[in-house]
């Protein structure tokens, strides 16, 4: 198959009425026109489908190819596999509803200039919102073999690559995390851009289930010979996780913002930073519904 596009942008939605118009916006504002977008609906009952309707002749108007898919999948996981049989992109990325572009310049600056002849993933830096607040994610490919290194969103994956080894639908929360550690432990290149990519949501499934995502983790690293805790120190951080998911579910969410804000000073993630227009309206619209 041909790259008809270099970036083929993908979102992936299920009943996501409240964040779809974010992330369509944030795609539908970039001032880059190489690309295409390809929405990937889960067979929505909401109004997703209505609003995504809405924008794509928006997207028509700009000149930006948009094609929408809905129907029903297995998971968040299995609806990216089945959006990547359609993407005529060199570079794939996942930008999933209630996520969006941190701004208009995104994949301008990233591909204006760059062709990154020899790098299999590109990747940069994520801003997260969580609890009112935003701040970087802690990236680190060096840190790979311990945890996810950067954001999945923040990532444009060669397109054969991705082909080739799609996500491990048996995964319920980290398949995005197996599939970069495979490619790590087969060698392929990893290039930081060095650019902020994007503004994700700390309300998905992988930041909630706090126990599940640490056991999952731990059995991807096993299936890739990567190192794990003994069987000692795996008890207590299993321990550890199940007071942080007790703390997740049952803490009120003040007590909660508190512990994050002591945490974001000791990780000096309380970094300066622009947000979008399209990010900040779609909490105040939130607030007000």
């Amino acid at each position: 198959m041909d790259n008809k596009y270099l970036v083929t942008v993908i979102t992936v939605c299920f009943n996501a009425e409240k964040d779809i118009v974010k992330t369509m916006e944030s795609v539908l504002n970039q001032d880059f026109t190489n690309f295409e977008y390809i929405i990937k609906d889960a067979a929505s009952k909401d109004r997703t489908l209505e609003y995504i309707e809405e924008y794509k002749g928006k997207f028509e108007e700009k000149g930006i190819p948009v094609r929408v898919y809905s129907e029903k999948d297995e998971g968040i996981y299995d609806g990216m596999n089945i959006a990547l049989k359609h993407a005529l992109g060199r570079w794939i990325n996942f930008m999933n509803a209630g996520d969006c572009f941190y701004a208009k310049t995104t994949l301008s600056e990233i591909f204006g200039e760059n062709k990154y002849p020899n790098a299999a993933i590109i990747y940069g830096d994520a801003v997260e919102y969580e609890y009112g607040h935003y701040y970087k994610f802690r990236k680190n490919i060096n840190a790979i073999e311990e945890r996810m290194p950067f954001s999945h969103q923040s990532a444009f994956v060669n397109r054969e690559l991705i082909n080739r080894y799609p996500f491990n639908t048996s995964l319920k929360i980290g398949a995005d995390y197996d599939f970069m550690l495979s490619m790590y432990k087969k060698g392929f290149h990893f290039q930081d851009t060095g650019k902020i990519v994007c503004i994700v949501s700390k309300d998905g499934v992988s930041s909630v289930n706090v126990y599940d995502t640490y056991a999952e983790a731990v059995k991807i690293k096993k299936s890739h010979g990567a190192k794990v805790p003994s069987e000692k120190n795996m008890k207590w951080q299993l321990l550890d996780k199940r007071v942080r998911q007790f703390v997740t579910d049952h803490f009120p969410v003040f007590i909660k913002k508190k512990i994050r804000q002591v945490q974001w000073v000791i990780r000096k993630q309380n970094a300066e930073l622009t947000i979008p227009e399209w990010e900040l309206n779609s909490h105040k619209n939130a607030v007000t519904k």
